[in-house]
């Protein structure tokens, strides 16, 4: 309650103070030495040398919020900017889950950009700043493909999945997948992971390798992980809609203009971290093993034949399906 009630006290300060005095707090989950994290603090670097009279400062590790609770804080002036996850955006726009459909599985970073850089992402867009309030800064941050780690059970084959408590940050259409393919979905914030690996609870999680190596989850009972390419993550930069409407158009500009001065090399050190992480894994015994094409083709296309059912079961629009189906390669 004291937390809660510093919180509103400091959200009635920064609204009642001039614009010229506030601070700016960007928040994430993640830790100190997480790309992502690393990425909003060249962010904010740029954004102080620009517009001084506001202190741009990012409060990372979860104590702000945790990402899963984060886009409803942006909304409500509680923080001022996050990049949370698409896979906890669609609790809020149920069209953001139609990235985490089958279809999706095992395509290349290029390949999801041109959905999320054209036609698909400007509807999604859309859908967020109609449901929260909130305005999305720009082109969005890449966080990586997302495999399946384990802590005592190899897995050579998908069936291998069966039975296993499988741990994911969101998204009902990777909860859907997952059980689809056998195992027991586990909806786990990212700050509780450790433990939940520590005690047991979990087998194993559907995560990157730059999260793993971000908390060391080597040291948590990580020996495993399969390359399933199960999707492609994206971070959306969000500000709050009541901060955004505060700034000048000028200070806007320069949001706006530092994101896209940054988000190409921001997408390149993400891929380019997600590999050396990779590296790392195998540095410290984390053994690795893959699918054939073949049998990834084979249960994409397996799963793929129940995509229209799990689309309806979370909420998908029919209109986004559309979008997807008529404006998914530009």
């Amino acid at each position: 309650m004291p937390g809660t009630i510093l919180k509103t006290l400091a959200v009635l300060v920064l609204m009642a103070m001039p614009a010229f005095a506030a601070d700016i707090q960007i928040s994430t989950e993640n830790t100190p030495s997480h790309f992502q994290t690393q990425v909003l603090q060249r962010y904010a670097a740029a954004l102080n040398a620009e517009i001084p009279e506001h202190h741009f400062d990012v409060v990372h590790s979860a104590r702000a919020f945790s990402d899963r609770e984060v886009a409803e804080a942006v909304s409500s002036t509680r923080v001022a900017i996050a990049a949370p996850g698409i896979w906890h955006l669609g609790q809020y726009s149920s069209d953001l889950n139609a990235l985490l459909l089958p279809d999706f599985m095992g395509l290349e970073a290029q390949d999801v950009r041109r959905f999320v850089d054209g036609t698909v992402g400007e509807a999604l867009e859309d859908s967020l700043e109609t449901q929260l309030n909130v305005k999305v800064i720009g082109k969005w941050l890449d966080l990586g493909p997302a495999h399946i780690f384990t802590r005592k059970k190899v897995i050579r084959r998908f069936d291998d999945l069966k039975g296993l408590r499988i741990r994911y940050a969101g998204g009902d259409a990777n909860a859907l997948r997952l059980a689809a393919l056998g195992a027991e979905p586990v909806l786990i914030p990212w700050p509780n992971v450790p433990d939940a690996l520590d005690r047991g609870e979990i087998d194993g999680l559907l995560t990157t390798s730059s999260t793993v190596v971000s908390a060391s989850l080597w040291e948590h009972g990580l020996t495993h992980v399969f390359l399933s390419h199960s999707y492609y993550p994206f971070y959306v930069p969000l500000i709050s809609g009541d901060i955004w409407r505060r700034l000048s158009e000028p200070q806007r500009k320069v949001l706006t203009d530092s994101w896209e001065d940054m988000i190409s090399d921001g997408r390149e050190r993400a891929v380019s971290h997600q590999e050396s992480s990779m590296a790392l894994l195998r540095e410290h015994g984390i053994k690795i093993t893959a699918p054939s094409n073949q049998e990834r083709e084979s249960i994409r296309r397996s799963l793929a034949s129940l995509q229209d059912e799990m689309a309806r079961e979370i909420g998908i629009s029919n209109k986004m399906l559309e979008i997807l189906a008529q404006h998914g390669g530009d």
